[in-house]
């Protein structure tokens, strides 16, 4: 008996020390933190009203149900899944795929960075107010609201999903960008210039331009000032 304990002892610490341990995963069913330093395999979130702070530390896969809320500030995510009524807040740290889903919300603003950022499913909302993103994805009848922020790479949609993108000084030209469905660019509402890739001609068809106040008013005031000349 105790050379079989002895043993066992030896594997853990050996397997331990090359690494093959297995990473334990973390439920929250109320409010807590994520710390730096810590690794988890997979979190999940629970409970309406439940808030967990990931400041740090590195997580294979995040999860979150009901109408809990994850705020990533820091460390590395794998994948994050936003589910049913949740909100996913992304203002820091690095997160490989975001796919947010039925009626819930992903925010990514300014010093967050996502490789893949998705709505999808019912009605899955992605804010998009700052940050970087390498692929922005919508699909079935996700909605993009885009306020900011850089797509490297390219927006793509299907289904029928939509996109908002809110700026001035709009101009497609579909023979230009790295894809087929050309490149839109503009002026974000804080001034700054962008420039989107689509991935194919349909793309564009899924999108909404939504011009400033500013242009409204510049737009209203022509339009008042052609009726007077008429």
């Amino acid at each position: 008996m105790v050379r079989k304990e002895v043993i066992t002892i030896l594997a853990v610490v050996l397997f331990s020390g090359n690494g093959l341990y297995a990473v334990p995963d973390k439920i929250f069913t109320s409010s807590g933190h994520i710390l730096p330093g810590e690794e988890w395999a997979n979190v999940f979130i629970y409970n309406d009203g439940t808030i967990v702070n990931m400041l740090g530390g590195d997580v294979d896969g995040i999860a979150t149900y009901d109408s809990s809320m994850v705020n990533v500030t820091g460390g590395f995510v794998s994948t994050l899944d936003a589910l049913e009524f949740s909100i996913a807040n992304i203002s820091g740290g690095t997160v490989g795929g975001v796919m947010t889903w039925d009626y819930a919300i992903t925010n990514l603003y300014d010093g967050g960075s996502v490789f893949s950022l998705s709505a999808r499913g019912q009605s899955g909302v992605v804010n998009m107010a700052g940050g970087i993103t390498e692929y922005l994805r919508a699909g079935e009848s996700g909605i993009i609201n885009l306020y900011g922020g850089v797509v490297t790479n390219c927006l793509d949609t299907w289904d029928s999903a939509t996109v908002n993108i809110y700026g001035y000084g709009f101009n497609y030209d579909p023979s230009a960008g790295g894809w087929d469905g050309g490149q839109l660019t503009g002026f974000w509402l804080d001034d700054s210039s962008f420039a989107i890739d689509l991935y194919d001609p349909d793309t564009y068809e899924h999108i909404n331009l939504v011009p400033e106040p500013c242009s409204l008013i510049l737009l209203a005031f022509g339009s008042l000032a052609m009726i007077r000349k008429r």
